[in-house]
């Protein structure tokens, strides 16, 4: 699956994920533009990557695409991202 993301944004949530996560808005700009595995789940993409300079990988945004224009919500982030089986 191949997507491109251009314009997104934080929901308040996800923004308080990234300061406590201490992730910079260059590194999630990377995640979101040029993910390393996009994970379906229904209406909701995860986007995942790995930072070498990072210790908490792999991390991962979850995002929803906005209804109305091409600018896509990101509800929240995590680090250590592993999939459950």
């Amino acid at each position: 699956m191949a997507i491109k993301i251009k314009k997104w944004v934080l929901t308040p949530h996800a923004a308080e994920r990234v300061f406590e996560r201490k992730l910079s808005v260059q590194e999630l700009n990377s995640l979101i533009t040029y993910p390393e595995e996009i994970i379906s789940q229904g209406r909701k993409l995860i986007l995942t990557k790995t930072f070498r300079n990072r210790r908490d990988n792999k991390v991962a945004a979850v995002v929803v695409e906005k209804q109305g224009d091409d600018v896509w919500l990101v509800i929240t982030v995590m680090v250590n991202f592993r999939i459950r089986n």
